[in-house]
């Protein structure tokens, strides 16, 4: 019995679908993921494990490559070699690491003669790093021809203040907590000095099941709503929890 010939051109159709489908099942996938959030504001760290993160900052989220190399001039921006000595002399008055924070945060503060006023503000976004890479990203800058000396106090509160905007914002964190100068609902307890009594490890807990994390005495159960893993980014919660590391 001869087939008719739509019936054939369908079922060659189905074959040539089901050998495509085969095959880009067979090809591995490659699971998307925000950047990597950095946060050492509640934990100890080495200067060398700082340097380290700085450098990967450097090559990855930071985005410097863009413009800048280390041992060979650019166009776009000045040759980083050695600038962790060179960054001393470049401001009268102002110490290598201080000058380095400040092209950091404000580029447009001084600009090295020859070069286009572009480099953007790192702690905003499209780059957006927060204030503990911030942080690293300095030592590591410093550890170039120089010895990291930058502390987490010498990088402004302010920097990457993200985080402050999700409590304010988006989080709604500010109708139940007060936060140093920040809101004064005593709905829930007062968090000024949250990363001082609590592991960072509670507080990241805390945010994402706060049930879970138990009740503070002397509030009610089940205020603290348990949908943050899902009504924030991944960006919006580090940055959060980097907010409150600094209360202290």
């Amino acid at each position: 019995m001869r087939l008719p010939v739509a019936v054939k051109v369908g079922a060659f159709a189905l074959v040539v679908m089901g050998t495509y489908t085969y095959y880009a099942n067979s090809i591995p996938q490659i699971q998307s993921k925000p950047p990597a959030e950095l946060s050492l504001e509640g934990g100890n760290v080495t200067t060398a494990q700082l340097v380290k993160a700085g450098e990967e900052i450097f090559h990855t989220k930071g985005t410097c490559e863009i413009c800048h190399r280390i041992g060979q001039k650019g166009t776009r921006a000045p040759d980083l070699a050695g600038i962790g000595a060179r960054a001393a002399k470049t401001k009268p008055g102002m110490s290598a690491k201080a000058y380095i924070i400040e092209s950091l945060l404000q580029p447009d503060a001084y600009i090295v003669e020859g070069y286009p006023n572009i480099m953007p503000h790192v702690d905003k976004p499209p780059i957006a790093l927060n204030r503990s890479e911030v942080w690293a990203l300095t030592a590591f800058l410093e550890s170039l021809g120089g010895t990291p000396d930058v502390k987490l106090d010498d990088i402004p509160k302010t920097a990457g203040a993200a985080g402050e905007a999700v409590f304010t914002g988006k989080g709604g964190c500010i109708a139940c907590h007060k936060a140093g100068k920040i809101g004064a609902s005593p709905v829930g307890p007062d968090l000024s000095q949250i990363a001082k009594i609590q592991t960072p490890d509670y507080i990241m807990k805390k945010i994402l099941d706060p049930a879970g994390s138990g009740t503070v005495a002397g509030f009610p159960k089940g205020v603290m709503p348990p949908m943050f893993g899902q009504s924030l980014t991944a960006k919006e919660y580090t940055d959060l929890v980097s907010f409150l590391l600094t209360l202290k």
